[in-house]
């Protein structure tokens, strides 16, 4: 809990303009530390995606696990972030 909340204000006094994730499954946590980082609620983030903030609530506590595809897209969208990352290949065997 002390580790979160030490996490928490980091976000909140940086001035970040990258937010690093390693893998496509660190995406929620990505999208969370960004809404944290720009210093906006979980109501204000579902005031501009026109939700309630319950289900914003819903989607962190479950990292955003049965959003779907669209809706992980309004929320960068509200947010105002963009997203890029590589695919890796596997190495071909032989």
């Amino acid at each position: 809990m002390r580790t979160a909340v030490a996490e928490y204000d980091r976000l909140k006094a940086a001035d970040l303009s990258v937010i690093s994730t390693a893998s496509f499954d660190e995406l929620a946590d990505g999208l969370i530390k960004a809404r944290i980082a720009a210093g906006l609620s979980q109501r204000a983030l579902a005031q501009r995606m026109g939700v309630k903030e319950q289900q914003i609530q819903r989607y962190e506590a479950e990292r955003y696990a049965s959003a779907s595809y669209q809706r992980l897209c309004q929320v960068s969208h509200a947010l105002g972030v963009r997203i890029r990352n590589d695919i890796l290949l596997p190495p071909r065997s032989g």
